[in-house]
């Protein structure tokens, strides 16, 4: 018995120095762009070991094989979390009816389920190991937040800035602009857990953070998701907020008869970044599918074409359902979208936060390349997501 708790520990010990490893190095990704292409990048100004650009994709390539060995020899331990293991499975076997169908490479095809699926990988090693040791997660995620609020204030000290939407802005870390927020975002969140007990001090902290995320880096889809966690987050914490909110919603009729005549004539193609272009131009695509290609998808890469919004560059949907829709066909989205639903119902009253995450993560593939094709961020959201679970099940777990 002490040999297989061994094994565990040490798998678990591994499992976490490649996490942190992959996160140390994912500042070699970081690509300057057309409006950053005169400064030197930061791959090369700070490598002293001279490391490939791609060394933190390549860690995955011994993470993977840990954490699935890890499940495996934790098979008994599973319990519910069987469920997005086997949904997991369904989606790799349909990447390789699709790879047949379409004739792709085997890795191209695998590609977005990988992504997709490492960091619940990591959800339920985190959960199987902190119920079989009985011990409290709350260290682990301290220390996750220093680790990476300490890498945050070095990329701002000694890095490059970004670029983003016609502006310059500040550097980043972790593989790249849109990323790097995602990552930062996460921060705030599991931040905000720790300085809940004072309102005051949550909400400035709130409103502070919120304005470093939007004036520092400017990603939309990042911030939406940081509003709709902020709002519930208040209403659980203030019954003055609550009240508020139910004013809100009286007034909301009166606001809309207000802001809808003022949006007559608004571009909201060129507001949302040339999206209802790009969603035009593919369902002029899908017209042309085939019943298998409806159900299968025509592979990897389909998604990337040119439009008239993005003449000079071949660009994704912007949208994960229709990346995976044209490139994996509607079966394969169907199951994502039960994968990601299916943690609502791993314990019988969800708290609300861990509900709120996973609608947010949703809501950020809705409206762009979302937390489901950014494993890192992803990995980050989940650690948090299976804090509070092993939390509620142990009936510890509050925002108030």
């Amino acid at each position: 018995m002490s040999k297989k708790i061994d094994i565990y520990t040490k798998l678990f010990g591994l499992i976490l120095t490649l996490m942190a490893l992959k996160f140390l190095f994912s500042y070699l990704n970081v690509e300057l762009g057309w409006w950053l292409r005169n400064l030197f990048p930061n791959y090369l100004k700070f490598n002293p070991l001279g490391l490939p650009k791609n060394t933190s994709e390549m860690i995955e390539f011994a993470l993977l094989p840990a954490m699935v060995s890890y499940l495996a020899l934790s098979y008994r331990s599973l319990g519910v979390l069987r469920l997005p293991l086997l949904l997991i499975g369904v989606m790799l076997g349909l990447n390789l009816i699709t790879m047949f169908t379409t004739e792709q490479d085997f890795l191209g095809s695998i590609k977005y389920t990988l992504k997709i699926a490492a960091p619940i990988f990591f959800f339920c090693v985190l959960v199987v190991h902190y119920k079989r040791t009985g011990n409290s997660m709350e260290g682990l995620l301290k220390k996750a937040l220093v680790f990476f609020s300490v890498l945050i204030v070095i990329a701002l000290l000694i890095f490059n800035e970004s670029f983003n939407r016609g502006a310059y802005r500040l550097p980043v870390y972790f593989s790249g602009l849109h990323t790097h927020s995602y990552v930062l975002t996460i921060c705030f969140v599991v931040a905000s857990y720790f300085l809940r007990k004072n309102i005051f001090v949550l909400i400035g902290f709130f409103g502070l953070s919120f304005a470093f995320l939007a004036l520092g880096y400017g990603v939309r889809t990042i911030m939406v998701f940081y509003l709709l966690y902020i709002a519930v987050a208040l209403y659980l914490r203030d019954d003055f907020i609550k009240n508020a909110y139910v004013r809100l919603v009286v007034l909301a009729p009166v606001l809309a008869l207000v802001v809808i005549p003022s949006l007559q004539g608004f571009d909201f193609d060129r507001f949302s970044s040339g999206r209802l272009t790009m969603y035009t131009k593919k369902f002029e695509i899908l017209k042309d599918y085939t019943f298998t290609e409806y159900l299968f998808g025509r592979g990897r890469g389909a998604d990337y074409v040119r439009t008239t919004e993005w003449w000079y560059d071949t660009k994704g949907s912007h949208n994960d359902y229709l990346t995976f829709f044209v490139e994996n066909g509607a079966i394969y989205l169907l199951v994502f979208i039960l994968l990601i639903l299916s943690f609502l119902f791993l314990v019988r009253r969800s708290h609300i936060i861990f509900v709120v995450l996973i609608v947010g993560y949703l809501l950020t593939s809705a409206i762009s390349n979302g937390f489901a094709v950014r494993a890192l961020a992803s990995y980050w959201l989940f650690t948090f997501l299976a804090f509070i679970y092993v939390q509620h099940l142990k009936g510890k777990f509050s925002f108030g």
